[in-house]
């Protein structure tokens, strides 16, 4: 029987994935061979994350699907709902769902976030680690999936917030990674939309250097008061070792 071209499509984007294991094994992820490829901000955030039985969980803009299956990992109590557009993340995701068993669990909606298809208040957790960078600024890559990765072109801070805020019931959760560079703009924003700030943990390369990433959770609805955390250092040194709270996220040794 011959193959039809959607088969066709879907096994040329199997053919450009590979299998990466991570956590000793206790997880298969798929990825590009080219273009975007997940960072260890997704790891952070899925360690600074919470879920709670029962709850409606959605992630905008999965991508791979790394954070949302550590997340499974972490809490295998909980379901969660993986929302993403590209083509070629909608395989690894799919890929990634299958490897793990997930089936149960983890369930995949292709679309896009600005015309997300549920109704609104009706999510207990959201999260996301979106794009840094606003269009036009800094230096483009040449991998276009890089761009979308990391550059607000289909998907800008305030439609994401303002998709956020709508979708979350009043007491939702919203957890965010995002540049430091933009750290005003964002408490800015997420006041804006109804979601207060609460906890915030600021993300340094190195002891000595500046913060370079913000881990933030935000409550919609929620009166004013944050809590500042230590900060977290990826390396110990400067061409050092990651240290040691970073090793136990990326060995995930407290499962």
């Amino acid at each position: 029987m011959a193959i039809s071209d959607k088969e066709k499509r879907e096994i040329n984007q199997f053919a450009e994935l590979e299998e990466v294991p991570f956590f000793r094994g206790k997880l298969v992820v798929y990825q590009p061979k080219k273009g975007f490829r997940f960072g260890i901000d997704s790891l952070l955030l899925a360690d600074f994350l919470e879920l709670k039985r029962g709850e409606r969980v959605l992630e905008i803009g999965a991508g791979t699907g790394i954070i949302s299956f550590t997340l499974l990992l972490r809490f295998p109590y909980s379901k969660i709902y993986l929302l993403e557009i590209d083509p070629m993340c909608v395989s690894a995701i799919s890929c990634g769902i299958s490897a793990n068993s997930f089936e149960e669990r983890a369930f995949l909606i292709r679309g896009d976030a600005l015309k997300a298809p549920f109704k609104s208040g009706i999510w207990d957790v959201i999260f996301a680690n979106p794009p840094y960078f606003k269009e036009g600024t800094g230096r483009a890559s040449p991998k276009e999936l890089r761009n979308l990765a990391r550059r607000e072109r289909t998907l800008n801070l305030d439609s994401l917030l303002e998709t956020c805020s709508k979708l979350l019931k009043n007491g939702g959760r919203l957890y965010l990674i995002f540049t430091a560079l933009r750290f005003a703009e964002l408490i800015y924003k997420l006041k804006t939309f109804q979601l207060e700030p609460k906890v915030i943990r600021l993300v340094h390369s190195y002891p000595e250097e500046r913060a370079k990433l913000v881990l933030i959770k935000a409550i919609k609805g929620a009166k004013e008061e944050v809590l500042v955390e230590r900060p977290l250092y990826i390396y110990e040194t400067k061409g050092g070792d990651y240290s040691e709270e970073v090793r136990k996220i990326l060995n995930l040794s407290y499962i």
